[in-house]
């Protein structure tokens, strides 16, 4: 039996300074998260999968997905999109057979 399928991790947050909440109207409480989607086979990441992008109000726990955005938190997310990168661990498996492949092809050049 094979256990595979998709998992998502957090990959980074950004706190917002100068953005008010639209339903609480409370400044400076908004966080953008990204959570980053991968293939696993036996809960080991092998490839990257997509990114799922997210602003939470600290105050009152309201969730808006990237295409809700308003225009502040929008330049916001660029401006800040250079400082969240996907780990190298969502690759893992790809390395993984990456290195095994070299070294059976390394090993049976040797014989």
């Amino acid at each position: 039996m094979i256990i595979f399928g998709l998992r998502a991790s957090n990959i980074g947050s950004v706190s917002v300074e100068q953005s008010s909440c639209s339903y609480c109207q409370n400044t400076a409480t908004q966080n953008i998260t990204q959570f980053g989607k991968y293939f696993h086979i036996f809960w080991i990441p092998v490839f990257p999968v997509g990114k799922s992008t997210f602003s939470e109000c600290v105050h009152c726990k309201r969730t808006i997905r990237k295409k809700e955005f308003s225009p502040e938190l929008k330049n916001t997310y660029e401006g800040s999109k250079s400082q969240i990168k996907r780990p190298l661990w969502h690759w893992a498996g790809l390395i993984i057979l990456g290195l095994l492949f070299a070294a059976v092809s390394i090993l049976s050049t040797i014989q």
